[in-house]
C-alpha cells in the first residue's frame, strides 16, 4: 500500500474508533474495496481497528454484513504481522465481535499469524479467559495452514502453557483431560505444562496467605468441582455467592481454584504414568519437580513422588530433591520429602561436589527466601534453625568433615554468614540504644513522681489525697512504670554489652528483645496512666468530667507504640518459641 493512505484514510480509521458507521457509509457507498482496504501503516483494515477498540460493535456487524455479501474470505484480510481481525478480537477479549467473525466464517479461528498463533492462542496469552473459552468451542482439532493442529506439537503445548501462565487451570484440566498428549509435548521454549505449573506457587494453597478468619472462611467453604467445571455454572455461582456474601467471593474463588490445580497435576502425573516410559517420566515429573523446589509448590511435589517415588533421585545441577530443598531453602518440601520417602538417611548422606548436606545448609540462603524474614537478626536466627535442624539428619563424621576448600561446615557457616552477622549485630544496638533512651527517662519521671506526688504532703509527710482512690492508681502505675522501665532498659543494656557470636541470635538475643520491648510498652501504658490518675485528682474538684477525655488521650501515643512495635514482637515470639518449621508430620 501507499504509505500516504494512511492519511487518506483517517475518516475511516476514526470512524471506527468512534463507532460511527453512519459517517463512511457513504463512503463505503462509493468505493467498497475501502471495506477490506489496509487503512494504516500496519496494513490494518477498518474492521481490524474497529474490533481492536472493543466498543464499536455496531460498525462491526455493519461492515462485516457488507463484507460477507460481498466476498467471506475478505474477512480474513490479515495485517502486516498476518493477524485476522479473529486474532485482534483474542488480543482485546471481544467475545461479541468474536462471534459474529466466526458466524459467517467458521474456518477463520484456524488462521495464524506469522508467529503460528492462532486466536485461540493469543487469547490464552492476553489471559482473555471468556473469549479462550469460546474460542475453544469453535476452533477444531484439525490441520491449520501450517499443517498442524493447534491441539497437538508445540502448538498444543503452547496452548496449554500460555493458559497455566495466564492462571486459567480450569481451562487447562479441559485441555487435559480432551487431548491428554498435551501432558508430554513442549512448547517452543522447551517447558512442559507440568513444568510451567511449578513456577506458579499462586495457584496452590501453599502460595496462598490468608488471615485467620480467611483460613477459616476457606476451610468452612464448599467446593463441589464437578459441578463447578462448567465456566458458566461457575461464572453463576460466583454471581450467587457476591450476591449473598460478597467478602467470601474471591476466597470462594481462590479454593476453587485450588481444587482446580490439584485435580489437574494428578491428572497430569496420571497422563504421564499411562505412557509407560521411564524416559518421559523422568523427564516431565523430574523438570516439574526441580522446578517446584525452587518454588517451594510442595503439593505438585507430593503428587509426583506419590506417582513415581524413584523421582527423589532426579538430579538437578548436581543436587538430589533433599538437597535441592536444603539449597534453596524450601522448608515445606523439606519436610514433605522428609515424610514421604525412606531414602532420607542416603539423602541426607549425599555427598556432591566436594560439600555434604550439613555444608549447603551452612551457606547463605538464596536472597528471595532470605528475605521471607524480616529483619537481618531474624534472619541469621532463621539461618542458624536449618543449620542445626540439618546437622541432626547427618552422620556424626560429617559434622566435622572437610570440603573441597578445606572447610568444616561450621567454618563455611561463619565465613557465609559473616556480613548478615554484622547487619544483625549492627540492627540489635541501634534498636536497643534508641529504646534505652526511651527507657531512661520513663525511670527518671517515675522515680521523680513517686516523690513529689500530686497535691503535696501534710505536717507529718503524708500525701494530702492518700484516702482518695484514684491515688492508689497514680501509686501503683508509677511503681509498674518504674519497675517495668528499669527492666527494659537494664534488658537493652545486656543486648548492647553482648558478644554478638552466632549461637546468641539463635535465642539468647531474641528473648532479650522481646522482654525489653514488653516491658517498655509496659512502662510506658502505666506512665499514661499515672499521669490521667494525677490530673485527675489535681482537677476534680474544678473539672469532673476531665478523666474521660484525659484518658482517651492518654491511650494515643501508647497505640501508636503498640501498633508500630506489635508487628515485631509477634515475629520474634513466633520465630522464637513457636512451633518449628521443619513439621515433619505436617502433610498426613
Amino acid at each position: 500500500m501507499d504509505i500516504d493512505d494512511a492519511i487518506r484514510n483517517l475518516p475511516i480509521y476514526k470512524a471506527a474508533m468512534s463507532d460511527n458507521w453512519d459517517m463512511v457509509e457513504h463512503i463505503f457507498d462509493i468505493r467498497p474495496d475501502k471495506l477490506d482496504a489496509k487503512i494504516t501503516c500496519w496494513w490494518e483494515t477498518p474492521l481490524h481497528i474497529a474490533i481492536g477498540t472493543n466498543s464499536s460493535h455496531v460498525f462491526v456487524n455493519k461492515i462485516i454484513e457488507r463484507i460477507a455479501d460481498t466476498d467471506v474470505r475478505k474477512l480474513r484480510t490479515t495485517s502486516w504481522s498476518g493477524n485476522t481481525a479473529l486474532h485482534y478480537a483474542a488480543k482485546v477479549g471481544n467475545t461479541t465481535d468474536a462471534k459474529l467473525l466466526v458466524a459467517k466464517d467458521p474456518d477463520i479461528a484456524q488462521i495464524v499469524n506469522k508467529d503460528g498463533h492462532t486466536a485461540l492462542k493469543l487469547a490464552a496469552k492476553y489471559g482473555r479467559l471468556e473469549t479462550l473459552w469460546y474460542l475453544l468451542e469453535v476452533t477444531k482439532d484439525e490441520p491449520g495452514e501450517d499443517g498442524t493442529s493447534p491441539y497437538t506439537g508445540v502448538s498444543g503445548a503452547d496452548l496449554i502453557t500460555l493458559t497455566l501462565t495466564a492462571g486459567f487451570c480450569d481451562v487447562a484440566l479441559y485441555l487435559v483431560k480432551k487431548y491428554p498428549d498435551l501432558v508430554t509435548h513442549k512448547d517452543r521454549e522447551g517447558q512442559t505444562a507440568l513444568q510451567v505449573l511449578a513456577t506458579k506457587p499462586n495457584v496452590f494453597p501453599s502460595g496462598s496467605q490468608l488471615w485467620f478468619y480467611q483460613h477459616l472462611i476457606y476451610t468452612c467453604i464448599p467446593v463441589n468441582l464437578e459441578k463447578a467445571s462448567g465456566h458458566r455454572w461457575a461464572s453463576f455461582v460466583s454471581k450467587f455467592i457476591l450476591l449473598i456474601a460478597p467478602c467470601v467471593k474471591d476466597i470462594y474463588n481462590m479454593k476453587l481454584k485450588h481444587v482446580q490445580t490439584l485435580k489437574l497435576v494428578e491428572r497430569m502425573c496420571s497422563v504421564i504414568i499411562e505412557k509407560g516410559s521411564h524416559a518421559i517420566a523422568w523427564d516431565v515429573l523430574g523438570t516439574a519437580v526441580s522446578t517446584a523446589v525452587k518454588t517451594g509448590i510442595f503439593e505438585l511435589i507430593k503428587v509426583c513422588v506419590e506417582t513415581y517415588p524413584d523421582i527423589v533421585w532426579y538430579e538437578d545441577e548436581g543436587f538430589y530433591l533433599f538437597l535441592s530443598a536444603i539449597r534453596y531453602r524450601q522448608e515445606k518440601v523439606f519436610n514433605l520429602v522428609y515424610q514421604m520417602t525412606g531414602h532420607k538417611v542416603f539423602a541426607a548422606t549425599a555427598n556432591l561436589n566436594g560439600d555434604n548436606p550439613l555444608h549447603l545448609a551452612a551457606r547463605l540462603s538464596p536472597l528471595p527466601r532470605l528475605k521471607t524474614v524480616s529483619g537481618a537478626a531474624l534472619q541469621m536466627q532463621r539461618e542458624l534453625q536449618w543449620f542445626k535442624e540439618v546437622e541432626k539428619h547427618v552422620e556424626p563424621l560429617y559434622k566435622d568433615t572437610l570440603n573441597k576448600d578445606h572447610k568444616t561446615p561450621r567454618a563455611v557457616f561463619t565465613e557465609e554468614h559473616k556480613g548478615l552477622l554484622e547487619e544483625g549485630e549492627a540492627w540489635m544496638k541501634d534498636t536497643a540504644s534508641s529504646s534505652t533512651v526511651v527507657g531512661a527517662l520513663v525511670v527518671t519521671m517515675a522515680f521523680a513522681a513517686a516523690f513529689t506526688v500530686p497535691g503535696g504532703n501534710n505536717s507529718d509527710g503524708l500525701p494530702l489525697f492518700q484516702s482518695d482512690r484514684t491515688f492508689l492508681l497514680f501509686i501503683v502505675s508509677d511503681a509498674i512504670a518504674l519497675f517495668a522501665s528499669t527492666n527494659s532498659v537494664l534488658m537493652f543494656l545486656a543486648i548492647l554489652t553482648s558478644r554478638y557470636a552466632e549461637e546468641d541470635f539463635f535465642y539468647a538475643l531474641p528473648k532479650r528483645m522481646m522482654i525489653a520491648l514488653v516491658s517498655l510498652f509496659l512502662s510506658l501504658a502505666a506512665t499514661m496512666i499515672a499521669f490521667s490518675a494525677t490530673l485527675a485528682i489535681l482537677l476534680q474538684d474544678e473539672i469532673s468530667w476531665i478523666a474521660a477525655p484525659v484518658t482517651l488521650f492518654a491511650s494515643v501515643p501508647v497505640t501508636l507504640f503498640a501498633m508500630l512495635q506489635f508487628p515485631l514482637l509477634v515475629e520474634l515470639v513466633y520465630s522464637t518459641y513457636g512451633p518449628s518449621i521443619f513439621n515433619k508430620r505436617m502433610y498426613d
